[in-house]
């Protein structure tokens, strides 16, 4: 019989992998939660025309990554290939604008897109993912930025790059489109057919080719800044002062644009060199526009994004694999019944604890202890149970204590 293997583009997540997916996302909430975040879930799949409107009909994502399909109601169907889309849609189809001012939310979920399988990027991939709905100052986007970076140092990953820039609100693009056009007219023709056809629909997405030749051709391109209105430059220019403020070393990149039409205004990633051409670690940016487009609201906002699958990468060996509070070592049949009670009473206080169903030898018990990584071992004994204690061993600290079995939960607290 055929062995039935995963479909080409998607990775199961466990052992150290999945040890360091619940490192990521469990800090990545409660970090998050200090800043006033709550969790929302969205569903794995939407209407299609969702991001259709809110991508962009012109991006990559919509014309050649989307998995769409009909359901048996003929309806079309997408498995979703980023989350704000959806984040706006449950906002405005439930009125939470009606309900508060300012929303702050967190998620955590796959995501998916038809490309190229490589290292870091799937087609299907798990994101983390803010988005702050109802708020238009500069200090918050430099509040975010900031976040997101300080995240991610939290977590253990320090060597890297905030690059910023911003795209204008929807005149100063029109008015930049028109000088950007005037540039790549007279080379059209030597440019990819991706960009010739990025020219037609958002000529601001070119810059953002990955291919050399066109890299090449546009390096001398105008600089979107210079087409700012006044108000616009205050408002970059207050991230600036605020990134500074909060600690944020930073680059100006006036090449950069971001994969999606929706964002306008600031935009930023954090990126690696560590990863090669897959670098970007975390990106986002302001996207006032998008409500407006799925809702006819004029309502600001404000997120980000990150690759949960390259901050794994990220990691590498160096992330908290003693994960396990008590390993239970019993010796002797007599043993069985009392470590078996004392394992569910831990479990019910609170405690993670792993106990072997078979006897085993103490070396036995000491070698599974160390695998399922226990920071401690109880050892209980037919001498330590005719005393009324256990030995408990400190994994952590390396250390040894006789205890008595109603002090455990107290100890272990």
């Amino acid at each position: 019989m055929k062995l039935i293997k995963a479909v080409r583009g998607t990775k199961d997540i466990y052992g150290d992998d999945g040890i360091k997916y619940d490192f990521i996302t469990k800090t990545a909430q409660e970090f998050f939660k200090n800043y006033g975040y709550s969790l929302i879930k969205t569903p794995i799949f939407e209407e299609t025309d969702l991001f259709k409107r809110g991508v962009g009909e012109g991006t990559d994502i919509v014309e050649k990554e989307m998995y769409t399909f009909q359901d048996r109601g003929e309806r079309s169907i997408t498995l979703r290939p980023e989350g704000t889309a959806a984040v706006v849609r449950c906002y405005l189809e439930n009125k939470v604008y009606a309900k508060e001012d300012v929303s702050r939310y967190f998620y955590a979920g796959s995501m998916f897109r038809y490309e190229r399988p490589q290292a870091g990027r799937q087609r299907e991939f798990n994101q983390i993912g803010v988005e702050v709905l109802g708020e238009s100052s500069p200090i918050l986007d430099a509040e975010v930025i900031s976040m997101g970076y300080s995240f991610l140092n939290k977590i253990g990953i320090t060597d890297l790059e905030v690059t910023i820039n911003s795209v204008g609100e929807k005149e100063s693009r029109v008015k930049y489109r028109e000088v950007l056009l005037n540039f790549l007219n007279p080379m059209k023709e030597d440019l990819c057919d991706d960009c010739r056809m990025r020219m037609e629909k958002n000529p601001l997405r070119v810059l953002d080719c990955k291919i050399e030749k066109c890299k090449e051709l546009t390096a001398l391109a105008p600089i979107i800044t210079d087409s700012l209105t006044e108000e616009e430059r205050n408002h970059y220019e207050t991230v600036k002062k605020y990134l500074n403020l909060f600690g944020v070393k930073y680059k100006e990149d006036p090449r950069l644009v971001r994969g999606l039409d929706y964002y306008s205004s600031t935009v930023y990633e954090i990126v690696t060199n560590k990863l090669g051409s897959q670098g970007t670690v975390l990106g986002g940016g302001r996207y006032d526009n998008l409500l407006k487009q799925l809702g006819d609201k004029e309502i600001p906002a404000f997120g980000f994004a990150a690759g949960v699958e390259r901050i794994m990468m990220l990691l590498g060996e160096d992330f908290p694999k003693r994960d396990l509070d008590v390993y239970i070592a019993w010796l002797g049949e007599s043993t069985m019944d009392p470590a078996f009670k004392i394992a569910n009473d831990l479990r019910l206080s609170g405690k993670s604890v792993a106990i072997d169903y078979n006897s085993k030898g103490m070396k036995s018990h000491m070698k599974k202890a160390d695998k399922v990584g226990a920071k401690n071992v109880i050892i209980i004994g037919e001498d330590e149970m005719s005393k009324g204690v256990v030995m408990l061993k400190d994994f952590v600290n390396r250390t040894q204590e006789e205890v008595s079995i109603e002090n455990l939960k107290n100890i272990l607290k």
